[in-house]
Order: structure tokens, then C-alpha cells, then sequence
């Protein structure tokens, strides 16, 4: 009787866990509703500046916890809006990513509200040999050499960002090698006041760009600029010819300290001043007498 007992109360247990195990399979392989929801993305590669079009759209399904926020539901919703930065084929389409609406296309669209686009020529050195691409960013040195042939160097605009390069304003894009030709510009974006100092600096001196790290966004204090004499290099010193002295002519004196009076042919009157000049040819002095 207690051997059946067993035997029953093991065919309970068996039987609770094969239902059990059937029960956990059932719920993992049966497919659950979703909420799904459809968001705008790239059909293809978009580069930056490009306005949208219809053609270049598709709409992708994603579950709703997924959607990001700045997305779209609409094609009609971003159509002739330029990309801001470059698209990859599938990428969702978000309004951070697009210029304002009605700012055109191509650079025009990429310049911020409230800032300016400014050029700087530059070369293999300024340049740095063309690693500046745009969307780097760079500090701008300002070199000026005085009339005096000294010079002095300031940093005049720090973490300021690269929009175009040349003719190119898509950071993915790469050169065609058959491409001879050297970017000779870059554009700068820059507010209106930086605007006005990159211009005048252009005029009165030299300019540089040195590249900054990608992720270092820091800005120095301003500090002053850097001369000749911080280089442990100072203009020559010129010498410098001592002053002139008038030479009186020698007089003679009479009894009682009055200056004799001579008379003569050739003798010059007595008001007459006869002046030393010293001249310099070179490392030598001369020294003449003239009236």
C-alpha cells in the first residue's frame, strides 16, 4: 500500500512537470503582438547638403519603445529639406540631422542660423597638408610682421569649425585621384564679429590653421602675443654715433684776458665757428673739421 502511495504520487509529479515545461515552450515559440510603428530613412547614401526627395525616401518598421525622438512618419514631412550631415542607406531620417526648412541647399544649408561662412586661403603648410577636412575643427593663427622687420604671433579664433574645404563640403566623401588640383581655400563657420578679425587678418598679415583633436572642445584664456624675444631671438642693436659737439677756434689771449685781434689776409672773422664731424664708413670713424 505505501509502495503504491509512492509509485502515484510520482506519476503527479512527472505529469505537473511535463505540463509545466509544455506551457513555458508554448509561450516562448508563440509570437507576440507588437506595436508596431513606421519611421522615414534613407533609401540610399545621402551626402551633406543634399535637399531630399521622394524618390530617396522609404518608410521602416520598428516597435514603438524603439523610435527615436526627431523622427518622421512622413516622407511629404522632410521632402526639400537639405541633410545636414551625410546619410547612410537605412539610416532613419531626424530632425537633427536636417537643415531649417527653406535654407536651400548644398553650403548655404549647412551655415547655422546667426553665423557666417568665411573663406581663408591656405596651402600644403596652412593647410596642414590637407588634413583639415570639413567637419574638422582648427584654431586660427595670426601672424604679423612689423615695420621694424620684428613679428608676433596670436591666436585669434579657437574650436572653430571647418565646414567646406576646397569645393568639398561632405566629410565622407573622398578625393578623386584623378584629381590633380589642391584645395587653395577653406571655409570657416564663424559668427560676425569672428567674421570682421578673419577678414582684416587676412589683409594685414599671415594666417595659419592648427588641427584640433575631435573630441577636445576646450577654449583658452586669451593671452598676449608671442614675439621674437620669446623665441630667445631679439633684434640687433645698431650703435649709436655720439652727439655732435661744436669745435670752437683757438683764440689768443692778451694781458688781462682779452682775446687778441688779428688782422690779415686769409684770417676769418671772429664770430666765425668751426664744427667736428665725426662720419662712420663701416666699422671705421673719421673725424673732419668744417665751417
Amino acid at each position: 500500500m505505501q509502495r503504491h502511495r509512492v509509485l502515484v504520487a510520482f506519476g503527479i509529479a512527472w505529469l505537473t512537470a511535463l505540463a509545466v515545461n509544455w506551457w513555458v515552450f508554448k509561450k516562448s515559440t508563440t509570437p507576440q503582438s507588437r506595436d508596431v510603428v513606421f519611421a522615414v530613412a534613407a533609401l540610399k547614401d545621402l551626402p551633406a547638403g543634399k535637399r531630399l526627395q521622394a524618390s530617396e525616401l522609404k518608410l521602416v518598421g520598428l516597435d514603438r519603445n524603439d523610435l527615436p525622438k526627431g523622427s518622421f512618419a512622413k516622407a511629404s514631412e522632410v521632402v526639400d529639406r537639405a541633410v545636414a550631415v551625410p546619410l547612410v542607406a537605412g539610416e532613419l531620417v531626424l530632425n537633427g540631422k536636417l537643415a531649417a526648412t527653406g535654407s536651400g541647399e548644398g553650403l548655404p544649408a549647412l551655415i547655422e542660423p546667426g553665423m557666417r561662412a568665411v573663406s581663408v586661403q591656405v596651402n600644403e603648410v596652412s593647410g596642414v597638408s590637407g588634413f583639415i577636412q570639413p567637419g574638422t575643427r582648427v584654431d586660427v593663427l595670426f601672424t604679423r610682421v612689423f615695420s621694424n622687420g620684428d613679428a608676433a604671433t596670436t591666436t585669434l579664433l579657437q574650436n572653430t569649425k571647418v565646414i567646406a574645404y576646397g569645393r568639398q563640403f561632405d566629410p565622407g566623401a573622398r578625393p578623386d585621384p584623378r584629381d590633380v588640383s589642391k584645395p587653395t581655400v577653406a571655409t570657416l563657420l564663424v559668427s560676425q564679429e569672428e567674421a570682421e578679425k578673419l577678414v582684416l587678418a587676412g589683409q594685414r598679415g599671415r594666417i595659419q590653421l592648427a588641427l584640433r583633436n575631435a573630441l577636445d572642445d576646450s577654449v583658452a584664456e586669451p593671452f598676449d602675443p608671442v614675439r621674437s624675444a620669446d623665441l630667445g631671438i631679439e633684434e640687433p642693436k645698431k650703435p649709436v654715433a655720439p652727439p655732435v659737439r661744436p669745435v670752437l677756434p683757438p683764440t689768443d689771449m692778451g694781458a688781462g684776458g682779452s682775446r687778441a685781434s688779428t688782422t690779415g689776409k686769409g684770417d676769418k672773422s671772429k664770430d666765425s665757428k668751426q664744427v667736428l664731424v665725426r662720419v662712420y664708413r663701416g666699422e671705421k670713424l673719421t673725424e673732419e673739421a668744417v665751417q
